[in-house]
């Protein structure tokens, strides 16, 4: 879940990043999105649905968000999907 906070921007309010923790298991994440406790690793987790709509004159999109961490989406998330049907992950790796 994603926490913002209201703040005091020259006189004016303006809401901000606060936070972000599981919707599972209410754990926070170290670094904004970034769910790693360690600077130089990334791990990011979020189950998100696109929907967009595009029209001759314009269109528009929504997206819908479950924000997880990475113990909770290979202890839960995957399991769940692995009991039903025998679901398997995609998995792609790459070396910089």
């Amino acid at each position: 879940m994603k926490h913002m906070k209201t703040v005091l921007i020259l006189e004016h309010t303006e809401e901000v990043f606060d936070k972000l923790t599981c919707d599972v298991c209410g754990a926070e994440s170290h670094w904004d999105e970034n769910w790693s406790s360690a600077e130089p690793e990334k791990k990011m987790t979020t189950i998100q649905l696109d929907e967009e709509e595009a029209f001759p004159n314009g269109g528009q999109s929504m997206q819908t968000q479950y924000h997880i961490c990475p113990t909770c989406f290979k202890t839960k998330l995957s399991e769940w999907f692995e009991s039903h049907r025998q679901a398997k992950p995609t998995i792609s790796k790459s070396v910089w």
